[in-house]
């Protein structure tokens, strides 16, 4: 055949003579089969005769059999099935060269403890740690997982939500954790840039501070957004002069807007209205304001347990500084607080029942504070015992 057979000019065919140029004739199909000479085969072909002989028909009156060839069987395993680390891991992330897994979670969760204004919770089939930092109005969670590193575990660390105001905070936390659980060498964390705490101090008048809160004070009553950005404003606002914040002409403002903050439907708002209480309570002048208003049985109900475990860490920072502010209220004006419970219908005899059980060891040691103040006082208080004038002034 030679390569007329193969190429010859398509436009000058007609369509039926197209298609049947590429039916193949008999002959064809005889010179364009293949045949395979048994001597060509070799070692190829004896191995292939050998294979198949395992798999051939028995003969008549035999029983079948299938010949299989044996298999090694793997090392049993002793990862726990804790996965391999995927493709794009964070970058955050270290090495701990143990094979025990229990041995590094147990590790782990004890080094996760230890780091103020954090509060996580394992999630043992994911093999992660949910996590949330909230301190004042700074605020973000995160995420440690762990995964199967050849004979050792690798830890990754990473941000699930924050802004970018947030990255020296997480920055410092995955520091100072790979340096207490890495069993590679690691370089010394670099220092922390600060700024002078003189820089941003501006003298104000009281009516330029006055003026200047203004806004805050109409963002509550704007949406959701706009009042989350309210709390978290009244926490910076809170670590200014004391000579500002106990301006009669802010403080009572103040405090109703810190009432209305705390009893509001979102989460994120309330979380940050009750760390903006917590820093105004330090205050002498707010702390009867506070008592006598809808804030103290708001954070009375919030020292609690959560009914969730896994969600736990979501408002474990919320109920132990609920638990830091009603300690303190409770150290310096024990009746006023218990008779104001009882007056909101709280079940105050129920809590010093079950505050030893909380599980949060932090919260639990805030509130055994509150409760050795408040059952020295007897149930029936005597309301002749309080600061009515002062309490009258206040609600006026």
């Amino acid at each position: 055949m030679n390569n007329a057979d193969y190429f010859f000019d398509l436009d000058s065919l007609s369509d039926e003579e197209f298609f049947s140029a590429y039916e193949p004739s008999d002959a064809d199909i005889k010179y364009r089969s293949v045949a395979v000479a048994p001597q060509m085969g070799g070692e190829y072909l004896s191995a292939y005769q050998q294979q198949s002989n395992n798999y051939s028909m028995p003969l008549a009156g035999q029983n079948f059999k299938l010949n299989t060839f044996s298999k090694p069987t793997p090392a049993a395993s002793t990862s726990n099935r804790c996965p391999a680390a995927p493709f794009g891991i964070s970058k955050n992330n270290f090495i701990i060269n143990k094979s025990d897994y229990n041995t590094v979670t147990r590790s782990i969760a004890e080094n996760l403890k230890g780091h103020e204004n954090f509060d996580f919770s394992f999630i043992e089939p994911e093999h992660l740690w949910r996590g949330k930092y909230l301190c004042s109005s700074s605020c973000f969670e995160l995420e440690v997982s762990l995964f199967q590193e050849n004979a050792g575990y690798k830890v990754a660390v990473r941000k699930v939500t924050s802004d970018c105001s947030m990255n020296s905070a997480f920055t410092n936390f995955f520091n100072a954790m790979k340096c207490a659980l890495s069993t590679d060498l690691c370089p010394a964390p670099r220092k922390a840039f600060v700024i002078p705490t003189g820089v941003s101090l501006i003298k104000l008048s009281d009516s330029e501070f006055l003026e200047g809160i203004q806004p805050i004070f109409r963002m509550s009553e704007h949406n959701n957004e706009s009042r989350v950005q309210c709390a978290k404003m009244l926490c910076d606002v809170s670590q200014k002069d004391a000579h500002y914040l106990e301006l009669s002409a802010f403080r009572l403002p103040c405090v109703r807007l810190l009432e209305s903050l705390v009893l509001d439907e979102s989460e994120d708002v309330r979380q940050y209205a009750v760390m903006a209480v917590a820093a105004f309570a330090e205050l002498p002048t707010y702390k009867e304001a506070l008592m006598c208003s809808a804030v103290l049985p708001m954070l009375f109900g919030l020292v609690e347990n959560c009914v969730e475990l896994q969600q736990a860490y979501e408002t474990a920072q919320v109920r132990r500084t609920a638990a830091r502010v009603l300690a303190l209220l409770s150290r310096t004006h024990p009746y006023t607080v218990r008779a104001e419970l009882q007056q909101q219908a709280c079940d105050v005899a129920g809590w010093l029942q079950r505050v030893a059980c909380l599980q949060d060891s932090r919260t639990r040691e805030f509130a055994l504070v509150a409760k050795s103040f408040l059952e020295d006082v007897s149930p029936s208080v005597n309301m002749n015992m309080l600061n009515i004038s002062s309490l009258v002034s206040v609600r006026s």
